[in-house]
């Protein structure tokens, strides 16, 4: 297999675009598609980003380890199960923020508070651990420039799923609030982050 061939499996593998890659590498889809078909070879610079990129060995990416349609194995991340894990992060984060809410406003309104607490600070410790989960997904983005900017988005959702729970909480919207979160957690798992966070989570 020759070095176009082992770069064109390894994105189709990630699920990355000519686009992508090339912007990640810091060159035009024109360079990425030559690469592809051997009619000009990265520098060595590219070739170390490119391996990085694909968690893969240098000795791996130019020599003649990878045979047709195989994956290196104890190399290449499983992105299936990394995606699921994601996915699973994200949908407990938004089911213990609203469990915490919906806590937080029976406690406003009941009489024999200490009855709640029990359940509402297992609630916002699952919530901070979730919290904590979704944010150490972000290392498994190669480009720091990408990561950056998940960050940023998922910050933002955060704020976004936080302001429901406040709605919950002093204003009493119950199931309504529980169906804006969920429907939060969609268009961010099936839109924003294929679309804007290089992180495709569904088929």
């Amino acid at each position: 297999m020759t070095l176009g061939e082992k770069i064109r499996e390894q994105r189709t593998a990630h699920g990355l675009s000519q686009e992508t890659l090339a912007e990640q590498m810091g060159v035009s889809r024109q360079a990425v598609t030559k690469w592809e078909a051997d009619q000009s070879a990265p520098s060595s610079e590219k070739l170390i980003a490119l391996a990085k990129l694909f968690h893969i060995s240098l000795d791996e990416l130019i020599g003649n380890e990878v045979t047709s349609g195989e994956v290196p194995q104890g190399k290449n991340p499983n992105l299936i199960l990394r995606a699921n894990l994601t996915r699973m992060a994200i949908t407990l984060h938004a089911a213990f923020g609203y469990a915490a809410a919906q806590h937080l406003w029976m406690a406003r309104r009941a009489f024999y508070r200490s009855d709640i607490m029990a359940p509402t600070i297992f609630s916002g410790i699952c919530l901070a651990l979730c919290s904590i989960w979704m944010a150490s997904n972000h290392r498994f983005e190669p480009d720091l420039k990408q990561r950056r900017k998940n960050t940023r988005i998922e910050l933002l959702y955060c704020l976004v799923q936080l302001g429901f729970a406040y709605l919950i909480i002093y204003a009493g919207i119950g199931i309504v609030g529980a169906l804006l979160m969920m429907v939060t957690v969609f268009v961010y798992i099936v839109v924003i982050n294929p679309k804007y966070m290089n992180r495709k989570l569904t088929k």
